[in-house]
């Protein structure tokens, strides 16, 4: 892969430097531009900005094993070892791989064990199964390397399945709201299958296990969906930027009749990377309404639970909700720094365009957007 996604340095780098210096005009700089970014400079700002994608995989992503090749890829003595990673059909894509085959193996390993198993003849592999079954992947993954096995001994010994007391009124109230309520697509979900089953095992199995799961399953729904974003994003950029800085050249060096159709050549390349550009500021803008939601929704489950006083867990709870809530507010912080650098982008990439002037006018003014 390229370190190119941020440099668009051409044009509108070499504008944004002569612009502040006072001097040339937009001619000059899309001609022969007389003030560039070094390239160390710009291939060390695109390092940091793809190191920065890995360790967040390593530290965040769903599937461990994406975050096991992000740690190798990030303590590797190869000096292209994060871009190797990131670039098509390298460490990610092999991960990822790897993740999708293992998933299908447990949910195939948990759905076995629900279908051959019953609350009468095998209480504990049945309920943990169950329980297993709307799980994320590190807690199926779990249950699947050890969690099968402590349930059939279980059942094996014939050890008694706790049963709920009598469930309050107001946290039957309470799930029936966030079956219709909540924020998360998977809270609702687990809140509405235990409004269908209704009992007090089930009530009590929501406040104590699938709430606390459906919330991380909401998180690591909205994570492997950024993760695809950022890398897709980041792929189709770089190969858009690199096209437009070739195009340029051809323009840069054209003259006489080829001098027309080079420039729209490379007006076209520039701006096919700001519409992707812009494209990509928009989907960032929707993960940030999304994460604002959930940190807001999170905060007042963390009041409610405060202040809550039936037999339910809530110190627990709450103390749950700070964790998930801090955990969304993080992700609305880096799409928030996200939607401004892709915001940057698309102006610096669209400024490109515009100072190509046509044929026998005069250049547009001398862009000055900051690089990204």
């Amino acid at each position: 892969m390229a370190a190119v996604w941020w440099r668009c340095r051409p044009i509108a780098a070499a504008a944004a430097a002569v612009a502040l210096a006072g001097v040339a005009t937009a001619s000059a700089v899309v001609a022969t531009p007389t003030v560039v970014l070094a390239a160390s400079d710009v291939g060390s700002a695109a390092d940091d900005r793809y190191r920065a994608l890995v360790r967040r995989l390593w530290l965040n992503d769903p599937r461990w094993e994406v975050r096991s090749a992000a740690r190798s890829a990030l303590v590797s003595d190869l000096p292209n070892a994060i871009k190797a990673f990131l670039a098509p059909g390298g460490g990610y894509e092999s991960a990822r791989t790897r993740a999708a085959k293992n998933a299908a193996r447990n949910d195939l390993i948990i759905s076995r064990a629900i279908a051959t198993s019953t609350p009468a003849t095998s209480p504990h592999v049945n309920m943990t199964a169950k329980r297993a079954q709307h799980g994320t992947l590190d807690e199926k993954d779990r249950y699947v390397r050890t969690g099968l096995a402590e349930a059939q001994a279980l059942d094996a010994k014939r050890a008694p399945v706790v049963q709920a007391k009598k469930q309050a009124e107001l946290d039957r109230q309470y799930v029936a709201d966030l079956a219709v309520n909540a924020s998360g697509a998977w809270v609702k979900a687990a809140a509405q299958r235990t409004v269908k089953l209704g009992t007090d095992n089930d009530i009590a199995e929501f406040f104590k296990y699938s709430w606390a799961s459906a919330a991380d399953c909401d998180i690591q729904a909205y994570r492997l969906a950024v993760a695809e974003q950022q890398v897709r994003f980041r792929h189709e950029i770089d190969q858009l930027v690199t096209a437009a800085e070739e195009a340029q050249q051809a323009y840069n060096g054209a003259s006489g009749a080829a001098k027309e159709k080079a420039a729209e050549e490379a007006r076209t390349a520039w701006n096919t990377a700001a519409e992707v550009a812009a494209d990509a500021k928009q989907k960032w803008h929707a993960n940030e309404q999304l994460a604002a939601g959930q940190a807001q929704a999170w905060s007042k489950v963390r009041e409610f639970a405060t202040a809550a006083t039936t037999q339910q867990d809530w110190p627990g709870i709450a103390q749950r909700a700070t964790i998930t809530g801090q955990a969304w507010t993080d992700e609305l912080a880096l799409a928030q720094e996200q939607t401004r650098e892709w915001t940057k982008l698309a102006e610096t990439t669209r400024a490109n365009a515009t100072a190509i002037p046509a044929l026998g006018k005069p250049a547009a003014a001398a862009p000055t957007t900051p690089v990204v």
